[in-house]
């Protein structure tokens, strides 16, 4: 239980709010009706997180992790970005970009989790670590979904949330972006 409730801690610590903003922004095109499809996203996205986590945390994979943070803000530019040029259509193709971003955002992630599950328990963690996210995830993503619900029953065109909702997230992306940006390249 512990794992599980790491995991969840991971995805709704409001310091780590690029996880979030990345949920947000993957949810621009979602209503309720679209839940399959949500589902098929955000578990996507868990997969991606997942496999990186195991590999960066087993030290199989080693990135700089300025580049992987930076990567992180990028994918969340380019998921808002993504929704704003395909007029927030919903389609399979959500689904493979949310797998490629989540093997992103695992490398963030797996240093971390490396430190909190020492080698006995490693693999026995991951297992619950991941599906207190995949919980987190979906708790959130709910919702935001209940959230663009009540804007629309009060009158709030779809259309005019979703402008507005990539607005904050190509802004606070675009920061992340160029807070991220690493010396060297000066």
């Amino acid at each position: 239980m512990f794992y599980i409730e790491l995991g969840l801690r991971h995805i709704l610590d409001i310091e780590g709010y690029d996880h979030m903003l990345f949920l947000l922004a993957l949810t621009l095109p979602m209503t309720f009706r679209d839940w399959k499809q949500t589902l098929w996203w955000v578990t996507a996205f868990t997969v991606g997180h997942s496999v990186t986590l195991g590999l960066t945390a087993t030290e199989m994979v080693q990135l700089d992790g300025k580049w992987v943070e930076l990567g992180i803000a990028v994918t969340i530019f380019l998921t808002g970005a993504f929704h704003l040029i395909r007029n927030f259509s919903v389609s399979n193709s959500g689904r493979y970009l949310a797998l490629m971003f989540g093997a992103i955002h695992g490398m963030g992630f797996g240093s971390y989790y490396s430190f909190i599950a020492q080698n006995d328990v490693f693999w026995w963690a991951w297992l619950p670590f991941n599906l207190g996210i995949e919980v987190g995830q979906i708790a959130l993503v709910v919702v935001l979904l209940f959230v663009y619900s009540i804007l629309q029953k009060i009158g709030v065109q779809l259309k005019t949330i979703r402008l507005l909702l990539t607005g904050v997230v190509l802004t606070l992306s675009a920061q992340m972006i160029l807070e991220r940006i690493p010396n060297e390249l000066f």
